[in-house]
């Protein structure tokens, strides 16, 4: 693996550095790495793409509480001194995705359920290659699971490449958060098996979606094939269902015959009473001009 930003302990004391000095107590940077940031539209209108630094903090309580997780963004200030720049609490990412329109595959979106404007599009993150990549969506996963207990979605990568890498490559943060254990007293013994349990518990959890992923898409299989093996029965299903209805329909129509007559009836006789009527109203118009005439002769 090429040597990355990941390696740099100097990066990862100025991140310490800066964390500390943004009052942030307790705080352990587990993981920092250099990226660029983006944001899609403005790349296209010939805006480059900012040097950033991300962190992944860690913070154990010893009051009984949960341990929290966070995303640390780090900007260089005109000093080229680390500064903080956003914060973002793990509990709250709900996806990783990996810019399908990157045809490098290093650009990559977080998303976060908290975010307070939805229409604003978040930030992008463009690594230096794959290696980098993996080694920082890994290890958030990893952070997830050990910590928060969950994974969040993952979407645009293939996430049993993902666990295959990470079961052939020595990620990184393990070799950090040994560094940064000076003032603990858990053995080098009990962190390697804490590392090894969670990260093979990652990597199962990510051939487990693989896997459900898999299963959908064999039953959607299963279904159309289904649907072709049963065309012609179910063409001739349609067929039977036709004959039966025009039946009923002509039985129908044989049955209400006597009704139909009925109303023809009905009709014949209601015109027959109108002709009389108009005939009536005739001979009274008739009498009427007559009775007419006579008053005027009287």
């Amino acid at each position: 693996m090429a040597k990355s930003s990941a390696d740099d302990a100097e990066l990862r004391r100025a991140c310490a550095a800066a964390v500390g000095a943004s009052g942030a107590r307790g705080e352990e940077v587990s993981f920092s790495i250099r990226v660029a940031k983006g944001r899609g539209i403005f790349e296209k209108l010939g805006r480059l793409a900012k040097p950033r630094v991300l962190a992944l903090t860690t913070k154990h309580s010893s009051k009984g509480e949960a341990d929290k997780a966070f995303l640390r963004v780090l900007k260089y200030s005109s000093g080229a001194v680390l500064e903080p720049a956003k914060l973002y609490k793990l509990k709250h990412l709900t996806k990783v995705e990996v810019i399908s329109s990157d045809p490098s595959g290093c650009t990559f979106v977080l998303g976060f359920d908290n975010l307070r404007s939805q229409t604003v599009a978040p930030p992008q993150w463009t690594m230096r290659n794959i290696d980098d990549r993996n080694r920082l969506l890994f290890c958030i996963l990893n952070i997830c699971k050990e910590i928060l207990s969950y994974l969040p979605k993952v979407v645009g990568i293939d996430i049993v490449e993902l666990a295959l890498w990470a079961k052939e490559n020595t990620l990184t943060l393990d070799n950090q958060e040994n560094n940064n254990q000076e003032g603990r007293e858990t053995s080098v013994a009990t962190q390697t098996e804490r590392k090894v349990t969670a990260k093979v518990t990652v990597e199962n959890d990510l051939v487990s979606q693989a896997k459900d992923e898999e299963e959908d898409m064999e039953a959607l299989l299963d279904t159309y094939v289904m649907g072709i093996g049963e065309a012609d029965a179910f063409s001739e299903r349609l067929k039977q269902e036709l004959v039966a209805l025009e039946a009923a329909n002509v039985y129908q129509l044989l049955e209400s015959e006597p009704l139909i007559e009925e109303v023809l009836q009905g009709i014949d006789a209601a015109s027959a009473t109108i002709d009389d009527m108009d005939e009536w109203l005739r001979i009274f118009n008739l009498k009427l001009r007559h009775m007419r005439e006579d008053i005027s002769c009287i």
